[in-house]
């Protein structure tokens, strides 16, 4: 039957509308693998350059072991510590810019990665979040930009004090519940289970693939001569010896 005049109106619109949806339909995997996102076995997403040693580092001994490939993204730019302004400058003889102390921050950071077999994904400056600025939907974002969808992911616990942490852990949580990863688990440190509320249940990760002073030596190595600065351990040096002690890590999911 012709359409009527009267009718065209509500035909043009409907095209449209089925267009946007069709546009906004979420990436298969391997739509996403296809624009060069990465889909390793698992992905940790730590918020800070020596998060993924100090929380995460048992979690991912223990993949790399299991013969999983394991990607590590990091969140934040790493620039507004204090060693930048009040300790570096005494033995540099200046004080470096933010770039450049996120620069030798990413050093040690792709450094502690490789140690531990996985793979470094380090986003440009711009792209990665503030130093305590980063919010769950900012973390989900960066991980949809780089991380192809169908990846199990852990993570910082957002028990966690820092709220850096806490973003990061709700940031996949979020992604878990929308489904585009299909599932996670969340990390504290040792050093700070008394932040876990009563009733939540942790497991000890890591008794057969602890973290050691060799996966620490990034952030344990100043060597002016040779760019390492030894930032890492010159920002918390009583969590780098208390996780020697007890190289161990706690998830939850």
């Amino acid at each position: 039957m012709p359409t009527t005049s009267a009718q065209q109106p509500a035909a043009r619109r409907r095209w449209p509308l089925r267009r946007r949806a069709a546009e906004t339909a979420a990436p298969t995997r391997e739509d996403a693998i296809a624009r060069g996102l990465a889909a390793p076995d698992l992905l940790a997403v730590s918020p800070h350059q020596d998060d993924e040693v100090l929380t995460l580092g048992a979690g991912i001994l223990e993949a790399v072991a299991a013969g999983k490939d394991v990607a590590v993204l990091l969140v934040s730019r790493g620039d507004a510590s204090i060693v930048r302004t009040k300790r570096l400058p005494k033995q540099l003889g200046f004080v470096p810019s933010p770039h450049h102390f996120s620069a030798m921050r990413d050093r040690e950071f792709d450094g502690a990665v490789r140690a531990m077999g996985a793979t470094p994904i380090i986003a440009p400056y711009e792209e990665r979040l503030p130093d305590g600025g980063a919010t769950p939907e900012a973390v989900a974002a960066l991980v949809r930009a780089h991380i192809a969808p169908g990846t199990p992911a852990i993570t910082v616990s957002a028990y966690d004090e820092h709220p850096d942490h806490k973003a990061c852990g709700n940031g996949v949580r979020s992604l878990v519940a929308e489904g585009y990863l299909p599932s996670a688990a969340y990390f504290i440190s040792p050093e700070r289970l008394d932040l876990v509320p009563e009733g939540v249940t942790l497991t000890k990760v890591g008794e057969g693939t602890p973290v050691t002073e060799e996966h620490q030596r990034p952030y344990r190595e100043q060597d002016l001569a040779r760019n390492w600065w030894g930032i890492g351990r010159l920002s918390v040096p009583e969590s780098f010896d208390f996780q020697l002690r007890h190289p161990e890590g706690y998830r939850h999911d």
